[in-house]
Order: structure tokens, then sequence, then C-alpha cells
């Protein structure tokens, strides 16, 4: 299917050389601002590197010391909470500054919090250490110390994890080919996604506001917003969690490769969260599921992991888009929720079906949804709130409202 898509691109562009540029345009405008991208990266790295290892050393080393025993802790914790909220918001302030398009938007944003994740799982990871230390006395005969050593920590912060170790499992030597086969592939993902938006999203969507849409244009863009829906999650899939993680794992010679189970067999939805980007998961059942199990108990502790998810992926979003339209919060966090108890403890092949179908839909709706609200702002369909709540009033819905009863207004005369 891939070399069939690639076969007819090189047909069109070959026929309308004009569309080739166009196209390359628009991909250029998209990941523009590549040296602020850079910078920002270089700024976010370096203050997780040095600021956060530093800090918690240093509060490692002075509390066996009891000089300001109990008010040592909640200042760490309280300078600890500040660094996490500067940390959100100056690369945020930047990227609102210098006006970042969606691609490097996103990245910037993806690297926040996947740094951020990295910085909790550290110090969530080695508070028990630091607080069960005690000078004069017999600790670790490995690593006395009340804090990881600093090589440990920069390994964590490049390795394919987002659980802190102080070892992981490692092999003995780089396959040079298996690095370069699996980025190779990274990039033919990205090619692919490029065309396949470009075909599928720009194409069917770049006219939202321009002319009517009718409800019958709506089930015939749901269907193809499906088939493209399908077609992103597979390339993100096999793209960034295999082939990207596989490749940085063994760049860095890193053993624990597991970042993805069966979830293609999967008949619950609970399996299938499980199993689907094992990496997350693990961060999220660690550091979220279980702190909060011990507190509120199962059922309470899985819809905050549900909620911490949700509002992670819309900020991502709201900040990459420039719009808060929560059809994903909406989703994941009310349907994502009922499927689980649904589907719980199934085991025929029809709930696979199910799973599938779920997931299409779901694909489907978000690209269809987004694509709606990003080109009904670009063709600058108007705004008939302030201009603080037009960033949270979907703008694709008045519009369309707007056509279709002007559409119904001719047909009737």
């Amino acid at each position: 299917m891939m070399l069939l898509l690639y076969f007819n691109t090189v047909l069109l562009y070959t026929v309308d050389t004009q569309r080739l540029e166009d196209d390359m345009a628009i991909i250029n405008w998209a990941a523009g601002k590549r040296s602020v991208v850079i910078l920002l990266w270089l700024g976010m790295k370096m203050s997780t590197t040095c600021v956060v290892y530093f800090l918690f050393k240093h509060w490692a080393l002075l509390r066996p010391k009891k000089l300001i025993f109990g008010l040592l802790d909640y200042i760490f914790a309280l300078t600890y909470l500040v660094y996490q909220i500067i940390f959100f918001i100056i690369p945020v302030m930047i990227l609102i500054y210098y006006k970042l398009p969606p691609i490097s938007s996103f990245a910037i944003l993806a690297e926040q919090v996947r740094l951020s994740m990295k910085t909790h799982a550290f110090v969530r990871e080695n508070i028990p250490r630091a607080v069960q230390f005690k000078l004069h006395q017999d600790n670790d005969e490995k690593d006395p110390r009340p804090y990881p050593c600093f090589a440990n920590y920069l390994y964590f912060l490049f390795a394919p994890t987002l659980v802190y170790r102080d070892v992981y499992p490692r092999t003995f030597c780089i396959r040079w080919n298996y690095v370069a086969w699996n980025f190779l592939q990274f990039l033919t993902c990205i090619f692919t996604s490029c065309i396949a938006f470009h075909r599928f999203v720009v194409d069917i969507f770049q006219h939202v506001g321009h002319k009517p849409f009718t409800p019958v244009d709506f089930v015939l863009t749901l269907s193809g917003a499906m088939a493209v829906g399908s077609l992103a999650m597979f390339l993100v899939f096999y793209g960034f969690l295999h082939c990207w993680l596989n490749a940085f794992a063994e760049l860095l010679c890193f053993g624990d490769r597991v970042f993805y189970q069966d979830w293609w067999n999967c008949t619950s939805f609970s399996k299938y969260y499980r199993t689907w980007n094992s990496v997350v998961y693990d961060w999220l059942y660690s550091y979220i599921y279980k702190d909060f199990y011990q507190v509120l108990g199962r059922s309470s502790a899985m819809v905050i992991v549900f909620l911490v998810s949700a509002i992670v992926h819309e900020y991502i979003l709201a900040l990459t888009f420039r719009f808060l339209y929560p059809v994903l919060f909406i989703l994941f966090s009310s349907f994502g929720v009922l499927v689980v108890f649904l589907t719980r403890r199934r085991t025929s092949s029809g709930w696979n079906v199910f799973l599938w179908m779920s997931l299409f839909m779901g694909w489907g709706f978000l690209i269809m949804l987004y694509s709606m609200e990003w080109y009904a702002r670009a063709n600058n369909c108007p705004s008939y709130v302030h201009p603080y709540l037009d960033y949270i009033v979907p703008r694709s819905w008045s519009c369309s409202v707007f056509k279709i009863h002007s559409y119904q207004r001719i047909i009737d005369s």
C-alpha cells in the first residue's frame, strides 16, 4: 500500500510540478525556525542536566547534617515545584513569542514533557535513598552516597526509558547497520505521513469556511479521515515506538527494549493501554498510579491516570495549534475510561474487532475535527466572541453553521 501511494505521488508531482513546490513550501513552513528550536532544546536540556541534579545533590548532602532538618525538606520541595513550573512557562513563552509553526512547536512541547517526566522520575526514585541515608553508619557498600553519580543521571536523560534506575541491562556492542536501518525507516515514516496529510488532509479540509458543510459532507469526510487516521496510528507506532526508540537503544547499548507489546491482539482496552506504549505506561504506573493507589484506591487511581494523560496530550495539541479544542481530552477521559470497564475480562475475537474499529473511529474524529478547526481559523472564519474567548470557542462550529444556514436559504428561495 505504501509503494502504491509513493508511485501515485510521484506521478502526481511529475505531472504537476507546481504542486510539488507548494507541498514542499508547506513542509518547510511547518518545520520552520529551526535555529530557535535547537537553541530552546539546548536550553531545556542543560537546565534538566545541571539544575535538577545539583539541586538534588545539595539537598541530599545537607539533609543528614540536620542543620534545619524539617525546614530543609520543605525548601527543597518548594524549589523543585517552582523549577517545574518555570520549566513549563519559559519555553511556552518563547514558543509563542517567536510564533513557532506546528511541527516545531510539537517537537519542543513533546521534549518539554519528556524531560519533565524524567526529572520527576529521578527525584521520585532517589528521595527514599536520601531520606534513609545516615551519617557515620553503614550504608550501601556499592554507593555510600545519598545521591546517584552524575554519569548514571546523564545516561538516564538520553536512554529510551522514563523510569530511573542506577543501572540498566546493557548490550556489548553497537550494530551501526541496525541503527542506520531504523533511522532510515523513521525518516520514511515521516515522508509517508507528509504525503498522507497533503493528499488526505490539506486537499479535503483547506476549503472549510469557504463552502457549505452539510451532514453528507460530514459523513464522507469522516470516512476519509478514518483512513488517514488509521495510517497515522500505524506510522506513529512503527516510526516512533519501534524505529526511533530502537535506534537510540542501540546507540546507547540499552538492553531493556520492551517499548511495546502485542497490543494488536488485545480484546480489552485495559490491556491495550498497558501494551500500546510501555515506556509511558511504566512511568504512569510507577509514579502516578502506585502513589494514588495507596491513598485513594484502585478505581480513583486509574481515573487520575487517565486525567493526567488526557491533560498532557491536550496541553501539547492546544499549544501546537494555538487553540483549545478538547476533543482528545473528552474522548480519552470519557469514552476511553468507559471502554475499560466495558471490555474488562473480554476474551473473544469479536472484542478485538471492536477495539480496532474504536481506534479507527477515534483517530478519524481527531483528524477531522482538529483539521476543520485549523482551516476554519486559517481561512479567517469570523469570530463572534471576545479575543480571549476566541482561543477556546471553536470557529469551525459557527462558521459551518453559518454556511449551512446560508446554503439552506438559497435552496428555499
